[in-house]
């Protein structure tokens, strides 16, 4: 992934190199005027000069102040989901889950055989465009090759604080798992362990794709502020989420989704009162 700021290219803005221009045509001018059919001695040399270096391979250090924010709300929230998510197992609920762990192992073994190359250069690459996209930030370019690619990209001044969720789009982006969703919703609705089947297939996919690319030379995770770890801290935290979210729906259906909803009211309300009923000092 490649990514520059664009805030209005000063490559030929620059009064000296206008200036230096003058001086070349003047030159040429008044070589023409004497006859001479050659560029001015040093000329070639100015030309040059004057051409825009090429833009070098992209160093900086991306993650700020809101990606470590989320990264303090995403880890808890998605362990706290997780537990409250157990407490709907069951026997009735264990049918639900063996399947999506069937369905999800199905998934994740065609990723792992059929998506490769090309194919899962493509994919890595799109989730970087869709967040980026969606964030604003203009296409400059992307290329896809069988073991490696990029997706260039130009953030301003508004956007450079959504870079550090661009980098690590690839692991966190349930692209398989989304559209599994909507086609269980659209097809299976009224059919529980069909809609767990589909989106387990959908959800073993995606896993498989979060966790191949993920490697310390990898500069999508290198680059995050604080090193390789919080890159991959990061990556476990929203996976984490993204399977609570998912097994309180497997095992509870809707209803699972509530019980998580009003679980977390309760706990909000007890903290509330302690934090009211807490003694405060005076002076």
């Amino acid at each position: 992934m490649t990514k520059h700021f664009d805030d209005n290219d000063p490559e030929f803005s620059d009064p000296e190199i206008a200036l230096l221009l003058k001086e070349i045509e003047a030159s040429i001018i008044s070589a023409e005027a004497k006859g001479d059919s050659e560029m001015p001695l040093g000329a070639h040399e100015a030309l040059e000069r004057k051409q825009p270096e090429p833009k070098p391979a992209p160093t900086d250090v991306v993650g700020g102040f809101a990606f470590f924010l989320s990264l303090g709300a995403i880890l808890p929230t998605g362990v706290i989901l997780v537990a409250l998510s157990l407490q709907l197992f069951s026997g009735d609920s264990s049918k639900y889950a063996g399947s999506f762990v069937a369905a999800a192992a199905v998934g994740a073994l065609c990723a792992h055989l059929f998506i490769k190359g090309h194919i899962s250069v493509l994919i890595h690459e799109f989730k970087h465009s869709l967040i980026s996209n969606l964030v604003g930030n203009k296409r400059k370019g992307m290329k896809i090759g069988r073991d490696s690619g990029y997706f260039e990209y130009a953030y301003s001044k508004e956007t450079k604080h959504f870079n550090a969720f661009i980098s690590v789009a690839p692991y966190i982006v349930p692209v398989f798992t989304f559209v599994a969703a909507l086609l269980a919703f659209a097809t299976a609705r009224q059919e529980h362990i069909a809609a767990v089947l589909i989106v387990g297939f959908g959800y073993g996919i995606d896993l498989v794709l979060n966790i191949r690319d993920i490697s310390p030379v990898q500069t999508d995770l290198s680059l995050i502020r604080g090193g390789y770890r919080i890159g991959v801290l990061y990556v476990v935290a929203w996976n984490v989420l993204i399977f609570g979210v998912l097994t309180s729906w497997i095992l509870g259906g809707i209803s699972g989704w509530m019980h998580i909803l009003e679980s977390l009211s309760v706990f909000f309300v007890k903290l509330h009162q302690w934090y009211s009923h807490m003694p405060t000092s005076e002076g």
